[in-house]
């Protein structure tokens, strides 16, 4: 090969390999939480394992990056500075409606694909319906849980029941609304309603029944919402098709091995990844707007 054709041939072999290099970058994986270093060392393996999966997209390694609330998350989304959400519906629903993430898998989470929420008294308080909680209290666990606050609060808001917030249980209470407090967990809200401190308190039925123990026959259930995932993958606005697809087929296949089933146990007992049906997908699509009109998108 004489000098005139191999200067175009290493400038072609050269192009190729820087082009090569700028494709190549970092499959990024957020949720949002205020304890960060927590929630990397859950979230760091999972996204090593999915960047390992998703090398011929050009992911060289995994990363994890944890935003302070919903409005930040939207951001690094829209920027493309998170590439893959892992996080409740609700929560998901509100994040996609400030900057067009899209939902592509559903989460087992323990060995359970969706759960539902409760509202639950005392069986001796005499409340029998929501309607009796004008002028009581209800407990919800916090402001961004879906089982705890937005899913039982939504439902309760369709049934006409106007909520008032307080600063703590003891607070006066509204005349003529419920007022609700933060418990800050499940379990603060069972001991709360069991002491009398609230006269109702809110959060998944599966947990309720799990952390009651032997005291959930001394309760009674006033309001079951509807089943939701108990979490769901989105992606970032920008992302293609292709590698949506190829994301997808990472995940539902992880169960399939011994590696995916191991880092799936270690990423909170998840079960496994499966698309998300129809029904519900359509479902979701309704709770989008009130709920992010309910949680503001902060």
């Amino acid at each position: 090969m004489n000098l005139k054709n191999a200067v175009p041939l290493a400038i072609l072999c050269l192009g190729l390999l820087f082009s090569h290099a700028a494709a190549a970058r970092s499959l990024v994986i957020g949720t949002i939480s205020d304890e960060s270093v927590k929630e990397t060392r859950i979230f760091l393996p999972f996204a090593e394992y999915l960047a390992a999966q998703l090398q011929e997209e050009g992911i060289t390694a995994g990363e994890v990056r944890i935003a302070r609330n919903i409005a930040h998350m939207a951001e690094l989304l829209s920027r493309g500075e998170v590439d893959v959400f892992v996080d409740s519906p609700l929560v998901s629903l509100a994040v996609r409606a400030r900057c067009g993430s899209r939902l592509v898998a559903r989460r087992w989470k323990k060995g359970v694909a969706e759960y539902r929420s409760v509202v639950f008294v005392r069986r001796d308080s005499g409340i029998q319906s929501l309607e009796d909680l004008k002028g009581r209290v209800i407990a919800f666990e916090e402001a961004f849980s879906s089982s705890g606050y937005i899913l039982p609060r939504h439902s309760i808001a369709t049934q006409g029941v106007q909520l008032a917030a307080m600063s703590g249980p003891r607070a006066e209470r509204p005349a003529d609304a419920t007022g609700y407090v933060f418990s800050g967990d499940d379990e603060n809200t069972i001991e709360w309603v069991l002491r009398g401190l609230v006269d109702a308190g809110a959060m998944s039925l599966r947990g309720l029944k799990r952390r009651a123990g032997d005291d959930f026959g001394s309760l009674e259930v006033l309001l079951e919402t509807e089943s939701i995932p108990r979490h769901v993958v989105s992606v970032s606005p920008g992302t293609t098709a292709a590698f949506s697809s190829a994301l997808q087929e990472a995940l539902v296949s992880m169960d399939q091995g011994n590696e995916g089933r191991k880092v799936l146990e270690s990423f909170e007992r998840t079960t496994k990844f499966d698309a998300i049906p129809d029904q519900t997908l359509d479902m979701l699509d309704e709770f989008e707007k009130p709920v992010t009109a309910l949680i503001g998108g902060n």
